[in-house]
């Protein structure tokens, strides 16, 4: 299933004319996420290749890479993952990801934003005992892949915790603020210092519905059901009456600042 990418976008007309002296208003587009090549996405043809021929697990966690929304019909069993004592025993990590080298003194450090946001979600989802450093996975908004993410089911073993900041974000609208609603998994929101109103506040709280999947199946959530904490600092064009939206979010518990 093919998924629509997050782009917060005020589009905004200019005035033209032609020859014929036609007033003409012209529209600009935003770029299109696929045209933006991801720090996790090598340039064509410049992939590393194995030396040697990997176990079966590696094969498998590259298949299921393509279907991390899908982990979880695998059932409860998870792999426990096994750091290698040197530097010549075989990781999984290291060959899943060339640049992650668990015996560099800066490992912990390790910039997660090149690896496949795909492939981490399913080696979170597969793997117990993981380094600290893929507990957290930062992306853009507008990453192709996030809304995918979004619709990975939470179990007993696996939850995927949104935090969004958009602070002093020019194009986070009242009108804008409704791509939020594909955020199923958010959780702390961060809006302060933008142009988001008491209005853009009810739309999204009005975006929380329950989808009926097909016969027989009970119905999901949609929305941003879980937010627990939002920074309104500095908006402007909230008033007092934005609390009885604010009651739309059952779980909202902070409306202030929150420490990333």
């Amino acid at each position: 299933m093919n998924h629509k990418p997050i782009v917060l976008w005020e589009p905004k007309a200019t005035i033209a004319s032609d020859d014929a002296c036609t007033t003409i208003l012209q529209y600009k587009l935003p770029r299109a996420p696929s045209t933006i090549r991801p720090p996790y996405q090598p340039p064509h043809g410049s992939e590393i290749k194995l030396r040697y021929v990997p176990p079966l697990v590696y094969f498998c966690m590259r298949a299921l890479a393509e279907y991390p929304d899908q982990i979880h019909a695998l059932g409860a069993a998870r792999l426990f993952y096994e750091a290698p004592r040197s530097a010549d025993q075989f990781d999984i990590l290291s060959a899943l990801i060339p640049t992650y080298r668990p015996f560099d003194g800066n490992s912990e450090d390790f910039d997660m934003t090149l690896v496949d946001p795909r492939l981490w979600a399913v080696l979170v989802q597969v793997f117990e005992g993981l380094p600290p450093v893929f507990r957290q996975y930062k992306l853009p908004l507008s990453d192709a892949h996030l809304p995918l993410l979004q619709t990975i089911p939470s179990t007993k073993h696996f939850s995927l915790i949104t935090c969004l900041s958009l602070t002093r974000c020019k194009t986070l609208t009242d009108d804008t603020v409704m791509e939020l609603r594909h955020l199923h998994t958010l959780a702390a929101l961060d809006v302060s210092a933008t142009g988001l109103g008491t209005w853009g506040i009810s739309r999204l709280a009005k975006s929380l519905a329950w989808t009926e999947t097909g016969f027989a199946q009970s119905a999901e959530r949609r929305g941003p059901w879980g937010l627990r904490v939002l920074d309104l600092r500095n908006c402007i064009n909230i008033d007092d009456k934005v609390f009885q939206w604010l009651d739309r979010f059952p779980l909202l518990s902070v409306v202030g600042a929150w420490k990333r």
